[in-house]
């Protein structure tokens, strides 16, 4: 059986080429996506290893209970707990971890690097830690000097000597770069600025509390005797832990972080082995049909279904192989380019990483998804009856009802839980999650009735194109079920396309008609990126410009950890408003009185919370919870509950409570107003703000319509990333419609040829072909779409209260994409027609296929 396989496979190579094609692309795409995320997580646990390179940590106590898989709250440190911590026997140094985040720019402001990174400032303690290690200059001893880690400051072509401006807080600082360290391994996309403690309070807010000390041991003395010392000492408000420990904790939480970046890569992979998959599963079923008679002779003489199944399924494992082996080697040449592309473009501490693992992995996955793919074909050939496989032309149809009944009844389901899930909105992600899966099977089930019936309406719609049109909907009809698995594979990446769009678009239209609705100002001003704020002299600035009546300070951002009863802390970035926010903005309460938020007294302090973070922590108006800041506590009130939308964070707090509680990090005004006089040139004025705020390379000057435009262009990323998954469904569906196209001629090699003795040119054959592949294109496509916008509705409907309040279907978009699935069926019917055209006729016509 196994020289049976192999013959047949190399015999009809070409019938397998578009098979090996798919495995080869989804292996080498899959290959790769290991690779990345494999090189993720080492680049950030090579960072956190090399930064953090002390003995010991002395951290704060754990706050609630410890969950696993996640990295616990732990309180503050004083940072005066260092001095206490020096005089433990053993303790050599103990300094403080300070870091920040900040903006970089040169002596003339303008900024460094892409604009938008974020560098990190961090004081450092020359000769106390074996890492970094100065590579040139000197460390940075006084105010005014500042050191770079080697990678970024050959990132953003800075050497020593040289002048720069590091903003932190709000207005820069002048400094001057006396050296260079360097880390065990270079960091990539991250910026180090290194400072002098003494500096470091200068540069940034001075802070009453960190997140650890860092502890360096006495030579010769024992890690028992050491963190008996320091236990002891901190028994009440902190824990000592050592470097490996203090790391695993950092990797915990940062692979929280990537899980997102590493299920949006899987979804990647996951389409196209998914997408290759049908491919795989039509050609093997084509080719059954057309080896009828061999596996009829093989019943013949003796041999059973189960060595007929073998047949097909050992073909699989061969495609698998070979497929997979040419994938994987694909794959590690993409990661050398796209490393290499890295390098170019200034990243070349980030270095894609390969290894035996990904290999294996990929293999192993590539050669499943064959097998799997060929085992119902297999399946199929095994049973069909000797005396019908000796038959010619046995292909028969079995009726789609059945399909259409079942399809119905999933999808009935699937969208009785998506009511339910939408009608609990933000409460109901696991049903949600099944009913989006069970839609997206139910469509996979009523592709083939449906797909005959959208052929045929679309060849109805080009009925002046006789006869190709009719002749290519009797041939798709006829095998419809070929026909579906072939639209069923683009039809899934449209359809999740689709989603993605109209949930954008969606998005895009709630946050403008919010920024619209909710803040009345003539223009705005805000930090770019918000990890600098706005200094009060700015705004001292804008107030002297001609036409501006006043100009206040609307909303800020601060890090503080909440505690609901009953539950763990959390860390929580919070809204912070401004006594003038009332001025602009306008808050309507979905439970409760947002006046008693902004009529509240310092003495029974209140917050607004959003809906959806209301219900996930069980709390109503007039509930009750924690807020902890570096300087101290409070009980908190909800005095209502609000849809926040894409303006606010989960909880909103007055300035004077954040003031009171002093946030543990991120204490930055985020936003301010500016209202004209009666006559002011709004244009006019703009001109003038943003000529005052000039030496601040950092901040923004814009009209209410611009800042809405502004939040909602993100949202245009996120379609750029869509569109992307669009091409990649394309590119493989595109192979599909090749593959089945090209089989289609070899199997109606007679038919196609007896069409041209009556009278049809080989440029109407080929137009016919390129007929069939459209109308299996759009039929894919418009199907997708359709399930696609559908799905939409109910998952914006369930993010309702995250603030998606208008439901938009791109349609422009939309329509481009059929287009797109247009060329994309020309362009794939390019080969088979070329085939078909370039047939003997006589051969053709004397063929007993």
């Amino acid at each position: 059986m196994i020289r049976i396989a192999w013959r047949n496979l190399r015999a009809h190579l070409l019938r397998f080429q578009m098979a090996l094609l798919a495995v080869v692309l989804g292996v080498a795409f899959l290959s790769g996506i290991f690779a990345l995320r494999a090189t993720l997580a080492d680049s950030y646990n090579s960072l956190i290893s090399s930064t953090n390179t002390y003995d010991y940590y002395l951290v704060g106590k754990v706050q609630g209970e410890k969950v696993e898989g996640q990295a616990p709250v732990r309180s503050s440190v004083p940072v005066q707990a260092a001095r206490e911590a020096e005089k433990v026997s053993g303790v050599k140094y103990a300094d403080p971890y300070l870091v920040d985040v900040c903006m970089l720019a040169d002596q003339d402001n303008k900024r460094l690097g892409n604009g938008k990174q974020v560098s990190i400032l961090q004081a450092i303690y020359p000769g106390h830690s074996a890492q970094p290690r100065l590579v040139k200059g000197q460390a940075p001893q006084s105010n005014g000097e500042v050191a770079l880690e080697e990678s970024a400051a050959k990132r953003l072509g800075v050497t020593t000597d040289q002048r720069l401006k590091v903003y932190v807080s709000s207005e820069g600082k002048s400094v001057r770069v006396t050296g260079i360290y360097r880390f065990p391994s270079p960091v990539a996309f991250t910026n180090y600025v290194f400072v002098a403690e003494d500096a470091f309070a200068v540069l940034a807010q001075k802070p009453v509390a960190t997140t650890a000390i860092a502890i360096t041991a006495e030579k010769g003395v024992s890690s028992q005797a050491l963190r008996a010392g320091l236990n002891k000492e901190f028994s009440d408000t902190a824990e000592v832990m050592t470097q490996a420990e203090y790391n695993d904790e950092i990797n915990t939480a940062a692979a929280s972080s990537l899980d997102f970046v590493n299920v949006f890569l899987l979804v990647f992979a996951a389409i196209a082995l998914f997408v290759g998959a049908f491919i795989i599963t039509n050609t093997f079923q084509m080719m059954v049909r057309a080896q009828q008679s061999q596996f009829a002779m093989l019943r013949a003489i003796g041999a059973g279904g189960g060595q007929v199944f073998s047949i097909v399924a050992l073909q699989g494992l061969l495609v698998g192989i070979i497929g997979s082996v040419i994938g994987v080697g694909a794959g590690y040449l993409l990661t050398r380019a796209v490393s290499w592309g890295l390098a170019k473009s200034g990243f070349d501490a980030l270095r894609i990483g390969w290894s035996w693992s990904i290999t294996l992995l990929a293999l192993t996955v590539g050669i499943l998804v064959t097998i799997i793919g060929s085992l119902w074909p297999a399946r199929a050939a095994a049973l069909t009856p000797p005396v019908e496989a000796m038959r010619q032309n046995t292909q028969t149809q079995k009726p789609v009802w059945p399909r259409a009944i079942i399809g119905a009844v999933v999808l009935a389901v699937a969208v009785g839980l998506l009511i339910w899930a939408s009608a609990n909105g933000g409460q109901s992600g696991l049903g949600l999650g099944i009913g989006a899966a069970l839609f997206l099977l139910a469509m996979l089930i009523l592709v083939t009735p449906l797909a005959a019936i959208v052929v045929r309406a679309l060849a109805g719609l080009i009925w002046w194109l006789r006869p190709h049109a009719r002749l290519a909907m009797r041939t798709l009809t006829a095998n419809v079920r070929q026909t579906a698995n072939t639209a069923a594979a683009l039809m899934i990446g449209v359809a999740l396309v689709a989603v993605g769009a109209t949930l954008a678009a969606s998005t895009k239209a709630s946050t403008q008609s919010a920024v619209a609705q909710q803040i009345n100002v003539d223009l705005m001003i805000s930090p770019d990126p918000k990890v600098v704020s706005i200094p009060p002299s700015l705004l001292d600035k804008v107030a002297k410009v001609s036409g501006v009546s006043r100009v206040d300070p609307l909303a800020g951002m601060g890090l503080f950890r909440v505690t609901v009863p009953g539950k763990n802390p959390q860390e929580t970035m919070t809204q912070v408003t401004y006594p003038q926010f009332n001025r602009y903005g306008k808050v309507s309460a979905v439970i409760g009185s947002a006046k008693d938020y902004f009529s509240q007294s310092p003495q029974a302090p209140r917050a607004l919370v959003s809906r959806s973070w209301a219900k996930s922590q069980g709390l109503a108006p007039g509930d009750t919870f924690q807020m902890n800041g570096l300087r101290g506590q409070e009980t908190v009130t909800v005095a209502a509950t609000i849809d926040t939308g894409f303006l606010f964070l989960d909880v909103v707090i007055p300035r004077a409570l954040a003031t009171q509680l002093g946030p543990e990090a991120a204490d930055i005004t985020a936003s301010a107003g500016i209202k004209l006089e009666t006559g002011a040139d709004l244009n006019k004025v703009q001109r003038q703000v943003k000529k005052a705020i000039a030496d601040n390379p950092f901040m923004v000057v814009q009209t209410q319509k611009q800042a809405a435009d502004k939040v909602a262009a993100t949202v245009d990323q996120v379609l750029a990333v869509l569109y992307a998954l669009l091409a990649l469904s394309l590119i493989i569906a595109a192979l599909g419609i090749m593959n089945t196209l090209s089989l289609s001629v070899q199997q109606r090699f007679r038919e196609l040829g007896l069409i041209r003795t009556v009278g049809l040119s080989s440029l109407g054959l080929s137009l016919m072909i390129t007929v069939e592949a459209v109308l299996i294109t759009l039929a894919g496509t418009l199907l997708g779409i359709g399930g696609g916008v559908s799905l939409a509705v109910f998952v914006c409907r369930y993010l309702a209260d995250q603030g998606i309040s208008i439901i938009e279907v791109p349609w422009a978009s939309l329509g481009w994409i059929c287009l797109l699935a247009v060329l994309v069926g020309t362009l794939a019917a390019l080969l088979p027609a070329r085939r078909a055209r370039r047939m003997p006729i006589l051969e053709a016509i004397s063929s007993e296929d």
